[in-house]
Formats: C-alpha cells, sequence, structure tokens
C-alpha cells in the first residue's frame, strides 16, 4: 500500500481517512507480524543470559567454595549444617530424601515409559482366560511429566542449595553471621511477607491450571481418541499427524486418516465462522450499547433510573436461563410462532430452518443480553467526561456530532479499549449462547464436515463435542492450542495498537 504525506492525510475527508487507516493496519499487518517473530531471538537471548548467569554463579561457588561448599551439591544442607543454619539444612536434605525416595519408588519408572507411554495392553491370558491388566498410557503421561516438573523443581533446589552454602562461607570469611531459622521466618513475615501469601495461590494455580494445560498439549502430540482408550488400549506420540490432519488434511499415523481432508475442511469452515461471530457480536453490543448509553443520558430524556433498573434486570438475570427461555419461545411450538399464527402469518423455524437464520437470531438474542452490560459501562463513562470539553466546544461553535466525534467518542473508545479486547476473547469462546439455543447446529447437514461438527458450532462448542460425544481427545487438543494462538495473535495485535496503550500518559 502506498505511503501517503501528512499533508494528503489531512486533506483526506474523514470517511476516507478511516478507510486508510484500516486498509494500512492490514497492509501492516505482515510487517508487523515479521518484526515480531525478528525480535524473538532477543526475547530468547535475554532469557537464556538470565538462565546462564544463574548456572555462571553456581559454576563459580564450585570453582571458589571450599569443601563445605562442593559437598552441598552431594548431601543438600551440608552448608548450612556447618555454619550452623540448622533449620535451613533440614530442609534441604529432607527435601532430598523424599526426592530419591519418589524417583526410586514412582517417579522413575514412569519416566522409562514416557518414550513408548506403554507396550503391554490389557488382554486375555490365554491359559486361564482371566484378563490381565496392562499398563496405562494416561497414567504415564501424566505421571512422567509430574516427574519431569520435580525434577526441574529439584535442579532449582540443588543449585539453591549449593548458593547458600557459597553465600555462607563468603559472610564466614568476614565474620557475619549465618541467618538463622528465626531470621528466616522473620523474613517471610516482614520484608518477603508477599511470597508467603502468595504461595499457597501460586501452588493452586500450577496444580489445577498449568498441570492440566501441559497435559493438554502433550495430548495433542497422541493418538489419544476413542480406539485407543486406556486402560483397555494404549496410545502412543503421533509427532504433528494431528495437526496436519487439522490445519491441511494430511495424516499419516492418525486414526481415521483417510477424513484428514474433512478435518480440515470442517476446521477452516468454522474458524471463519467463530471470527465471523466474534466481529459481528462485539461490534453490535458496541455501537448499539453506546447509543443506548447517550439516549438515556440525555438530559431531555425521563425516568432515566427506570431504564438502568430494566437494564440491570437483565444483567442480573443468569445467562443460561435467558438463553433456555429464548430457546422456548423459538421453538416450532414456541410462543413466538404462536403469536405468528394468531396475527395470520406463517410460523417460521427460527432456529432449524436455515444456517444463516440462526446465525442471525444467535447475534440478536446475544444483542439482547450483551447490549445491557455495554450501555452500563458506557453509562459510568459519559458521566466521568467533564462538562467544561463540551462548553467550550460550544463556544467554539461545535455541533452536537462534532462534539460526538471529537469528545465523546475519542474518551469513550480510550477507556473501552482493553475491555473491548476482553469482549472479542470471550465471544470466540462464548460456549452458552451457541450450545444452549442451537447445540451447535441448526439441522442442516453438511456432507464435507466432519460428522459430530454442526453448522452454527464454533471452536469451543466442537471441542466440547469431541471430547464429550467422540472422546477425540486428541484433536480436542489440537483444538485447543489453535484457539489460544488465535486468541493470542489478535489480542497480542490490537492491544500493541489501541491508543489506551500507545498513549497511556494522555488520559493521566
Amino acid at each position: 500500500m502506498r505511503k501517503i504525506s501528512s499533508l494528503e492525510y489531512l486533506s483526506m475527508s474523514k470517511a476516507t481517512r478511516a478507510w486508510y487507516k484500516f486498509c494500512s493496519f492490514f497492509a501492516n499487518l505482515p510487517v508487523a507480524i515479521g518484526r515480531w517473530f525478528r525480535n524473538l531471538p532477543k526475547l530468547f537471548g535475554r532469557l537464556f543470559g538470565k538462565i546462564g548467569a544463574w548456572f555462571e554463579n553456581v559454576f563459580d561457588a564450585f570453582r571458589f567454595g571450599n569443601w563445605k561448599t562442593r559437598l552441598s551439591a552431594l548431601i543438600w544442607g551440608f552448608g548450612c549444617f556447618a555454619y550452623r543454619q540448622i533449620g535451613r539444612g533440614i530442609l534441604y536434605l529432607g527435601y532430598e530424601i523424599i526426592f530419591v525416595l519418589f524417583m526410586v519408588f514412582f517417579g522413575a519408572q514412569y519416566l522409562g515409559k514416557l518414550g513408548t507411554l506403554g507396550t503391554v495392553e490389557t488382554h486375555e491370558d490365554p491359559t486361564t482366560g482371566f484378563m490381565i491388566v496392562g499398563e496405562n498410557s494416561f497414567s504415564i503421561l501424566l505421571y512422567s511429566m509430574l516427574t519431569i516438573i520435580v525434577l526441574i523443581f529439584t535442579v532449582v533446589m540443588l543449585f539453591k542449595s549449593i548458593k547458600d552454602a557459597y553465600s555462607n562461607q563468603l559472610g564466614y570469611s568476614i565474620a557475619q553471621r549465618a541467618a538463622t531459622m528465626k531470621d528466616d521466618v522473620g523474613q517471610l513475615l516482614n520484608h518477603k511477607f508477599h511470597l508467603t501469601i502468595l504461595a499457597f495461590p501460586s501452588l493452586t494455580l500450577a496444580v489445577f491450571t498449568i498441570v492440566p494445560l501441559l497435559f493438554m498439549i502433550l495430548v495433542a502430540f497422541t493418538n489419544y481418541n476413542s480406539l485407543h482408550l486406556p486402560p483397555r488400549r494404549l496410545f502412543s506420540w503421533v509427532g504433528f499427524d494431528n495437526f496436519s490432519a487439522v490445519l491441511a488434511g494430511n495424516a499419516k499415523g492418525l486414526s481415521g486418516a483417510q477424513d484428514a481432508g474433512r478435518w480440515s475442511y470442517t476446521f477452516w469452515h468454522i474458524l471463519g465462522w467463530t471470527l465471523e461471530w466474534a466481529v459481528l457480536a462485539t461490534v453490535t453490543n458496541l455501537f448499539i450499547g453506546m447509543i443506548v448509553a447517550l439516549l438515556i443520558n440525555k438530559k431531555s430524556i425521563k425516568l432515566k433510573k427506570f431504564w438502568r433498573v430494566c437494564l440491570v434486570t437483565v444483567v442480573a438475570v443468569p445467562q443460561f436461563i435467558s438463553f433456555l427461555l429464548v430457546k422456548q419461545m423459538l421453538l416450532d411450538n414456541g410462543i413466538i410462532n404462536t403469536m405468528l399464527v394468531k396475527i395470520g402469518l406463517e410460523p417460521v423455524q427460527w432456529l432449524t430452518k436455515s444456517t444463516s437464520l440462526a446465525r442471525l437470531v444467535i447475534v440478536l438474542v446475544n444483542i439482547w443480553v450483551g447490549v445491557p452490560f455495554t450501555v452500563l459501562t458506557c453509562t459510568g463513562i459519559l458521566m466521568n467526561i467533564p462538562e467544561d470539553l463540551y462548553e467550550a466546544a460550544k463556544i467554539d461553535g461545535a455541533n452536537p456530532i462534532k462534539m460526538f466525534s471529537k469528545i465523546t467518542l475519542p474518551y469513550m473508545m480510550f477507556i473501552l479499549g482493553p475491555s473491548l479486547i476482553n469482549t472479542f476473547v470471550g465471544n470466540i469462546n462464548n460456549f452458552n449462547i451457541i450450545f444452549l439455543l442451537t447445540g451447535g447446529s441448526s439441522g442442516n447437514v453438511n456432507s464435507q464436515m466432519q460428522a459430530t461438527a454442526g453448522d452454527v458450532d464454533l471452536l469451543i462448542t466442537w471441542l466440547y463435542k469431541l471430547t464429550v460425544n467422540d472422546s477425540q481427545y486428541d484433536v480436542a487438543s489440537v483444538l485447543g492450542i489453535l484457539i489460544f494462538i488465535v486468541v493470542a495473535f489478535f489480542s497480542l495485535i490490537v492491544y500493541s495498537r489501541i491508543g489506551s496503550v500507545k498513549n497511556e500518559e494522555d488520559f493521566q
């Protein structure tokens, strides 16, 4: 796209400027993506630099430390015991003993089978006829991953033991007393109290969020599906076959590889509708909500509290109840069709006639449910715009349209920018409205799509069906990763370009 000068830009009309900005954004998008990838080596360089500096400190401890420091690598906490840090030394030594027992009796046996995910399936003993339970690929993968996490944490603890021993050695050389257990507890209750407070939330985050997330990522590289369900059957590693099937329609080791083309077609078809839905849902709620908020906040409008209470009532009702109620109203024999018949019109199959009509109804229902949230947010913003700005604009002869475009809209968009990203991401993963209204399908069968997927499905609802209905965990994991990539891509691109981030100091 041709670059224009500032004079050419200023000579454009408002509509032309908006179109130029829109085109420039997408024209510069490949450059921005390329710049991001070019900066990746620098980011990784800084990361590995910090890790290297950490290893360098441990190397210095071995190089310049005495025998007590070096022995701390074998007997953890020895350097603490030697300098009368009994409490810290007991913690290090106790962890070492627990780790050794963990690896001998538990971790090592699973880690050794990680490469194959098991070789012995549940089978029938030919001599006795009894079923012999074999290995479990699910347990092997899960416990191997946990063992690796424990190993990483153990390396950190080992280095910490060595560094503490070396610090004690240096402190002893200048007659500095080593910190006692009482000193450590005092630090945790005073200067490092934030670590004490965050310890339990961080542990729960790791156990209930990070570990399942890592497990899901690993499942994407296996053939864990209905044909390979442990403990009856074993699943194995298939590399990038699942990604190849979903993205390009190619698969070597993927079970059901003959339908790989359908997997790919379904993914791109649903991805297109997911993005289309997210844009429609976000834009319609934003602008309709903004217009309604402006109308309610006009000085000439009466009963402002009444209208706001009506909006709060819609927000107060749980969304899933609203969606189920609307679905009942839109059924073939629902209240809406009953009213149409009474006035002499033909009933309409709102959700089961055509894909386009079903999607339109979903967007309209989302407007009814989502606009009140936007109105309440915009109302709070409008009530905090300084009146001095409008008074100054009136003195300068600005009309209402000019004041809206130059004062109200920029002010609102400046504040709503980060919220719009959150709304867009939420709409990409808006499971409730799609599933509760249509179940992901309008009843029209597309022979090119994978059987589980419906013509109204979003990626998130399709993922749900793959896991709950088909036990196709491998492809579902791939979808989870791809959803994350799509959401992260759009979020980072938009977040880096909105005025709330680029010109934060202007608002302050």
